[in-house]
């Protein structure tokens, strides 16, 4: 939702209002917004956008490639790659031109190895005191950081075009309708684009200012067509779909990081079971959030909780109780948990927090998504009816 109201600040009950500042100014530029974005990633909301994204590490400014120069660069310490324009929007042309700029500069990047974007990168970020993207990442990380494991990731994102994409203006106008035939022509690149804008208010009497930026829209990460060489000595191509279902890049490394702890079988099954909740009762995969990733099943509405599957396959439990004590009926939630143990021949351990009562085997160890998988179809029924209960209570 855009905000279209003016902020106010209120210092001991006395009430000030900011003014939106002018971008017209010279005062406040595009190289003022490529200083603020560069030096606090942080505020760029990239984690709403691309969770697996979060925590991005600042590398260079104006990093060159065959069709230009980048405004800004960033990697985390996964090796995933985000790259930002910052554009002002006086005119139409900048509005149409910077959609397709970053674009090119990403299916630039998708074509480079290891070694040769961390040549550009050291480059444009003119640093005579680093001589590796590792040490830069490693040093601003919280994490210890494997070196050859970074290398391999950031090698991987590349090969794949798998890049956010954000496009920072400080009002924008444009809607990621009537892009998709636009964005199609770089189909063989996984990214996410993003318009982000970037509102800046100011008080007159103090010049105290303040910066809420938002996400205007953003793609969700369209499985596009992909094309292989059908006969490699007439180079003929033929398209071929990726997948019949659109996922975002988070939920994408998800099931990559699932399927190498569980197996391919199981994995499948995970996919088998999702695509069974979202046909016959509405509930479906919200990526959740933390270091690791983790896909919460909920209710269309995101209401309900019915389970938290792990990247390493186990299975948790996060507020079901908690949502049905809101209704004023908590036993709903506590004997969706103790049917479900029993299902599994498990226990209910509500020795915590109330938002964190769950599913347990004997030794406290959470059980495997295997192990309901076994019982899919009790579970899916368990499931079924209590949203039914959830839904009638709701309606009283």
């Amino acid at each position: 939702m855009k905000q279209h109201t003016l902020p106010i600040s209120i210092t001991e009950g006395e009430v000030s209002l900011f003014s939106k500042v002018s971008f017209s100014s010279d005062e406040y530029n595009e190289d003022w917004i490529q200083n603020i974005c560069f030096n606090h990633p942080e505020m760029l909301p990239i984690a709403e956008i691309e969770q697996t994204f979060n925590d991005m590490v600042p590398i260079c400014r104006e990093l060159s490639c065959p069709s230009g120069s980048m405004d800004l660069v960033y990697v985390n310490e996964y090796g995933f790659i985000a790259i930002g324009e910052c554009k002002l929007w006086r005119n139409p042309e900048a509005r149409r031109k910077v959609i397709g700029q970053i674009l090119e500069y990403a299916k630039d990047m998708s074509n480079w190895g290891y070694d040769q974007f961390e040549k550009a990168c050291l480059k444009a970020r003119k640093d005579p005191y680093k001589n590796s993207l590792y040490d830069i990442v490693r040093e601003n990380s919280n994490t210890e950081l494997d070196e050859a494991s970074f290398v391999d990731a950031v090698q991987r994102n590349l090969q794949r075009g798998r890049f956010v994409l954000l496009v920072i203006g400080d009002g924008i106008r444009e809607s990621m309708e009537g892009l998709s035939d636009f964005i199609q022509r770089y189909g063989n690149m996984n990214f996410t684009l993003s318009l982000v804008e970037l509102p800046i208010y100011k008080i007159p009497s103090t010049g105290q200012l303040i910066i809420t930026p938002r996400i205007i829209a953003k793609t969700k990460e369209i499985e596009r067509i992909i094309y292989q060489i059908s006969d490699g000595t007439t180079g003929e191509k033929r398209g071929v779909v990726e997948d019949s279902e659109s996922k975002t890049i988070t939920e994408k490394v998800f099931f990559e990081r699932l399927e190498k702890n569980i197996g391919k079988q199981s994995s499948d099954r995970v996919h088998r079971f999702i695509k069974r909740l979202g046909e016959e009762l509405d509930v479906y995969p919200v990526v959740g959030r933390g270091k690791k990733l983790s896909l919460n099943l909920k209710t269309n509405d995101e209401t309900y909780n019915f389970a938290s599957l792990q990247e390493t396959g186990e299975v948790m439990f996060f507020g079901i109780v908690n949502k049905a004590s809101e209704l004023g009926h908590p036993e709903i939630g506590r004997e969706y948990l103790e049917k479900l143990a029993v299902i599994v021949g498990g226990y209910l351990d509500d020795t915590v927090t109330t938002f964190s009562w769950g599913v347990r085997q004997r030794s406290r160890k959470y059980f495997s998504i295997d192990n309901y998988l076994e019982h899919v179809d009790e579970w899916i029924a368990l499931i079924r009816e209590t949203i039914d209960r959830l839904r009638d209570v709701e309606e009283d």
